[in-house]
């Protein structure tokens, strides 16, 4: 009679120790959620829900919830992974969550300040357990990684920034905070990451550098050249909040440009590393266009959120999914809902870019826009999304 409660708690038990090794499997499904709100909230609004003019709620949903959630998820999975140290335990990652979940709630009840001073507190936390495991690694992380570092540092600075002034949205003060949340947050983690998982897409070796704790002098040239880079990009967004747009947006260019060609490999190919470099490439088509006409820098940051930074986020979580739950033969045929929900992200991004271009069609360009997104996340979330209860057996 006893032995069906104990397997219970066995399960339970060891369900619990896998969302603290692997904790991707609570923040994928809650980022795809918030995502999902973040974006239907322009469908309510423009049909006439009842819901306010949600430009700032479904900003804060898009980064602090659904980017945020896969960015906590993949580092929080592979950061001590990569580097030998503890994982995080089940009592930092319940209050990370709770967190992130709390500044996603201020948010679409239109509390921001409380949502982005929630989510300050989040990052601060999760910046210090990532510290923390960083002390007790015993080998480095790849020094690409220090683009992760200078992401997490941009958005503590940016939400404390934006929350300290959200009376003053057109300050400086608020622009710089929301140039460092809702864009070097979310990019320098995506070009740290990058070339590494690029990596594991095409079964390269590892890094050349040896196993240590102690940086030799190749890991400190290679971090900082990335440091370099991840300095210039954060320069080029506070000119920017300063108006010296085409100057600032041409000194970004210039600098992903430099860092793609110098980090990527670009030869060998994968379904999935196709796609991630698609992304990589529209982020860097997106900021050229911003480049080249800057009144039109709203629509042209949706094609670098929505076909580079949204599908590289897809990509990588599709590949970490299957991964953790033993589909990894999947990948070496072609995924064709994943081509599906590709093909509905692309008409997304073309549709919220025409959007500025037609004033007399705009609402049916953002409603076309809004739509496409909305299906396209919906077939990521009903394929991908169930295998995150599903563990590999080591």
């Amino acid at each position: 009679m006893d032995a069906q409660p104990l397997n219970i708690e066995n399960r339970r038990t060891r369900s619990l120790g896998q969302i603290c090794q692997e904790p991707f499997r609570i923040f994928f499904p809650a980022g795809a959620l918030l995502g999902l709100i973040g974006v239907s909230l322009w469908v309510l609004f423009y049909l006439g829900a009842g819901v306010t003019y949600p430009n700032v709620a479904h900003a804060r949903l898009m980064i602090e919830g659904l980017m945020a959630s896969f960015i906590f998820g993949f580092l929080g999975t592979a950061g001590p992974r990569l580097t030998s140290a503890p994982h995080f335990s089940l009592t930092e990652i319940v209050i990370v969550f709770t967190l992130d979940l709390l500044a996603a709630g201020a948010h679409t009840g239109g509390a921001h300040r409380l949502g982005d001073i929630c989510f300050v507190l989040c990052l601060l936390l999760f910046a210090w357990m990532v510290l923390q495991r960083f002390q007790q690694r015993k080998d480095n992380p790849p020094p690409n990684f220090i683009l992760v570092a200078l992401g997490l540092l941009s958005g503590i600075i940016g939400a404390a920034l934006v929350a300290w002034s959200e009376d003053a949205q057109y300050s400086i003060t608020y622009q710089s905070g929301s140039a460092l949340l809702n864009e070097c947050f979310v990019l320098l983690p995506i070009l740290g990451v990058a070339p590494f998982f690029i990596g594991r897409l095409l079964d390269l070796p590892g890094s050349d550098l040896p196993e240590s704790r102690v940086f030799s002098q190749g890991w400190k040239r290679q971090a900082a050249f990335n440091a370099l880079i991840g300095g210039a990009i954060i320069a080029s967004f506070m000119l920017e909040s300063f108006a010296q747009s085409r100057a600032a947006g041409w000194i970004r260019v210039a600098a992903i440009t430099v860092y793609l060609a110098g980090r990527m490999p670009w030869r060998s190919r994968t379904f999935l590393a196709d796609y991630l470099r698609t992304g990589l490439l529209f982020i860097l088509a997106g900021f050229t266009m911003i480049a080249l006409w800057p009144n039109y820098r709203i629509g042209s940051l949706h094609t670098v959120f929505i076909t580079g930074l949204n599908l590289i986020v897809f990509t990588v979580a599709t590949r970490v999914v299957l991964g953790h739950s033993g589909n990894l033969e999947r990948l070496k045929t072609r995924l064709w809902f994943f081509i599906a929900m590709s093909a509905l992200l692309f008409f997304a991004m073309a549709s919220r870019v025409t959007a500025d271009l037609s004033p007399r069609a705009r609402i049916i360009h953002l409603l076309a826009a809004a739509i496409c997104w909305l299906a396209a996340s919906l077939i990521w979330i009903i394929k991908v999304l169930p295998k995150v209860t599903i563990s590999e057996s080591e």
